[in-house]
């Protein structure tokens, strides 16, 4: 009879562990899609955030252009060949610099 006892022991307690290991498995599967599910959201609020950004961005490069555009509207062109070359290197110099601004606001 004590060797049966044994056996019926051990067969419980192998039950109980396949019982805890089903169990385990369980809670790991569920922190899973717990965890993909905050994930997915953190990815949709950084990629609102970026187009957030992105639009502002857009936005003030937009205006930055506008304000450029509407300050070459009030200038008077005038003929290349009428330059003096004193005026001719202001305006390179002139554009240079332009050129440089704008590349540092990249």
């Amino acid at each position: 009879m004590a060797d049966r006892d044994f056996l019926e022991e051990i067969l419980e307690t192998e039950a109980e562990a396949a019982s805890r290991i089903e169990k385990a498995r369980e809670v790991a599967q569920l922190e899973r899609q717990r965890v993909r599910q905050e994930t997915s959201a953190r990815i949709d609020n950084a990629y609102s955030e970026a187009a957030s950004i992105r639009q502002k961005t857009l936005d003030e490069a937009e205006s930055r252009y506008t304000e450029l555009v509407s300050d070459q509207s009030s200038v008077t062109v005038r003929p290349l060949e009428s330059l003096s070359e004193d005026e001719l290197s202001r305006a390179a110099d002139d554009i240079a610099e332009r050129i440089v601004s704008l590349l540092e606001h990249r």
